[in-house]
């Protein structure tokens, strides 16, 4: 198969410093890669505070935006007399 064994330990020789050079590349970016991540999301309502508090406190109006409501729009709800929590 190879013409002779120097060149077979040549060969292993190189995939093994190769392998090596990997490894230590990547234990070096572990190294100095950040422990913690943080996302965030937001979005920007174009609407007075009290305008939006007034809707989000109403049970009803969470179907709205509910995403596990919205997965499932054939859920069954049921509410009471009390819709709506008073304000603080």
């Amino acid at each position: 198969m190879f013409a002779n064994k120097n060149t077979c330990m040549h060969i292993l020789l190189i995939i093994l410093i190769v392998l090596a050079a990997l490894i230590a590349l990547l234990l070096i970016v572990a190294f100095f890669a950040k422990e913690e991540y943080s996302i965030e999301k937001g979005i920007v309502l174009a609407r007075p505070r009290q305008e939006v508090f007034n809707y989000i406190r109403l049970l009803r109006n969470q179907d709205n935006y509910n995403k596990w409501v919205m997965m499932d729009p054939a859920a069954k709800k049921e509410y009471g007399e009390r819709t709506a929590f008073p304000a603080s």
